[in-house]
């Protein structure tokens, strides 16, 4: 996993629009700009930012600016060419005097900040320099509570960043002079150099081994200031008297560029989606555009673009994967390496839940397999993995499904295995624990659910495609069964139009679970429906009801396994929509 971050890493930095940061540089939303005079004092306080279209609005939001490397650690820890607020000014937002304040915090930090600033800007020869180390020499936090240009910002200060400029120079800030990325490129140079030597378990070479690694910030759950997908916290995981990171044995070389990699991915929104308590990443090895690969699965897996024209052409592609046909792609190379990586957060570390790779072909195929086993026909537009862990859940509760379930469903998509048990398990209790509400349109034996069911049940190879319609001569008794209680309800709905409470609120899970002891009483009670219909319905129905139960060909089971109420459910659902389907004349069957 860690070589093929590190390879695509390199892929990144081939491509000239990837917008990767240099490495030993971090990218920062910067909102403020600090104009100083050329005696260090303080100018003007501007605002830094920039308009962006959110859907019809626009919103202005910071702008991006490369810093020196941040290393989001805890505690007081001054960066070189710092953008916070305490570390400049050495001043906190008092929210309860709504007023500026030093605590012992903040002039701590900006003493630090100021003895790592006045060391790295030492020899270097410019007049922003020059103007910043006047200001940091100056600079009292506790006569500057009062500041008038720190006062304008209010209660805004408190979120407030920082790019420092000269006066006339507004536009070029201090953290791109050119002296300063020299000097600081250098510093990384003399920093990788000694330490300890060791074989790199990605790229076999001999070199300075990492001590410890970089964070991975933005994972969902995890820490603010990042969690460590390699690290070694107990000495109990030592070995061969190496502590520390040393033990993974993998070079600060590698150790920056997978970090890299992975930083990018977890910043990314076309590469990431977030799946239950799980964050899933996605790239393409290609040192082209990943454009349309990322698309095409987002598309297949997730949900439609906003984008109708492109959607249209990937909807063509993907029909003929899901016939076993093969399309035209000219758009995508089907032998490219393609990942898919599944993370958690574990307090400060990260776990892996998934990680698979495939050539982006079979991946596509697959996951066309996956679709078509979702659907009763190939028109059926593809079910989004939101739609199925939606399925999963009550309306009525807050009960969430199995949090290990995405990774073993992904898991099923990606491999073409049987689903988890779970899922049908789950979907099954769900169809028959819940309760259907016509006003708000909900429905416990929905399309999604049948469709989920025949998935698990084609996959188990319990069943074959053949159950994509109702199946009016099928053996199995379970399917049947369920038809059967299909019809009974028709019935007595036909009959008594509106019920406080139908049969299926009543006896459908007891139904579908133990049908020895339901369906007597139903025919029975059917009787009495079908005499308050008229001739013309009446016959039909009980022809109906006499077909079915010629196809179970021994006596009500006293239980059905998982399997069988899937099956159930599925002969419920099929033979609903068959008898609600309108004729050519516009009239119910």
């Amino acid at each position: 996993m860690l070589r093929a971050l590190c390879e695509y890493y390199d892929c990144l930095r081939a491509r000239p629009d990837s917008g990767l940061i240099k490495e030993g540089y971090s990218k920062i939303i910067v909102n403020c700009n600090l104009v100083l005079r050329a005696d260090g004092s303080i100018r003007a306080i501007l605002p830094y930012v920039r308009d962006i279209a959110v859907g019809k609005k626009v919103k202005t939001v910071g702008k991006e600016e490369i810093f020196p490397f941040r290393n989001s650690i805890s505690g007081i820890a001054a960066e070189t060419i710092d953008h916070r607020e305490k570390y400049l000014f050495g001043l906190e937002w008092d929210k309860n005097k709504e007023g500026l304040a030093t605590t012992a915090n903040s002039v701590k930090a900006f003493e630090k900040c100021r003895e790592v600033n006045l060391a790295f800007l030492q020899g270097i020869d410019s007049p922003l320099a020059q103007a910043y180390m006047s200001f940091m020499l100056n600079w009292r936090p506790e006569e500057q509570t009062q500041n008038p240009e720190l006062l304008k910002l209010g209660k805004d200060y408190a979120a407030a960043k920082f790019v420092i400029t000269l006066e006339g120079e507004e536009t070029f800030p201090l953290n791109r002079l050119p002296q300063v990325c020299a000097k600081w490129e250098q510093s990384l140079s003399s920093s990788n150099e000694g330490g300890v030597i060791g074989q790199d378990a990605i790229s076999g070479e001999y070199l300075p081994l990492a001590r410890t690694h970089d964070k991975i910030a933005g994972i969902r759950g995890g820490q603010a200031s990042g969690v460590n997908l390699v690290c070694f916290n107990n000495t109990a995981f030592e070995s061969y008297g190496r502590t520390k990171s040393y033990n993974a044995s993998i070079s600060q070389k590698s150790m920056k560029k997978y970090t890299t990699a992975l930083n990018f991915l977890v910043s990314s929104p076309m590469h990431r989606q977030t799946i239950g308590d799980m964050t899933l990443l996605y790239w393409a090895n290609t040192k082209d555009s990943e454009k349309p690969y990322l698309d095409f699965l987002s598309f297949s897996l997730f949900s439609p673009s906003s984008d109708e024209a492109k959607d249209e052409i990937l909807d063509s592609v993907f029909r003929k994967l899901r016939e076993g046909r093969t399309p035209d792609m000219d758009f995508a190379d089907l032998s490219t390496d393609f990942y898919i990586l599944g993370v958690k957060p574990n307090v400060s570390r990260l776990a892996v839940k998934l990680f698979e790779r495939s050539k982006f072909g079979k991946l596509m195929a697959n996951v066309a397999k996956h679709c078509n086993d979702l659907s009763f026909s190939v028109n059926d537009r593809q079910l989004s993995v939101w739609e199925i862990d939606r399925a999963m859940q009550s309306p009525v509760t807050n009960e969430s499904p199995d949090p290990a379930l995405q990774a073993k469903l992904l898991l099923s998509i990606i491999k073409v295995l049987p689903y988890p048990q779970t899922l049908l398990n789950t979907v099954v209790r769900r169809c028959r624990t819940d309760r259907d509400n016509a006003e708000k349109q909900f429905y416990s034996v929905s399309s999604t659910r049948a469709r989920i069911i025949k998935a698990c049940l084609i996959r188990k190879k319990y069943i074959t495609e053949v159950y994509n319609m109702l199946q009016e001569n099928s053996p199995d008794t379970a399917y049947n069964l369920g038809r059967l209680f299909a019809v009974l309800e028709k019935i007595q709905s036909d009959a008594l139009k509106s019920v406080n409470a139908s049969i299926k609120d009543k006896f459908f899970s007891s139904a579908c679970a133990t049908p020895y002891l339901v369906f007597p009483r139903l025919l029975k009670l059917a009787q009495a429906h079908l005499s308050k219909l008229g001739d013309g319905a009446r016959i039909c129905s009980d022809k109906l009801i006499q077909s079915i139960l010629s196809n179970i060909n021994s006596a009500f089971p006293k239980a059905l396994n998982m399997e069988e109420q899937g099956m159930f459910i599925l002969g419920y659902y099929q033979q609903k929509q068959n008898l609600y389907t309108k004729n050519s004349k516009g009239e119910e069957k």
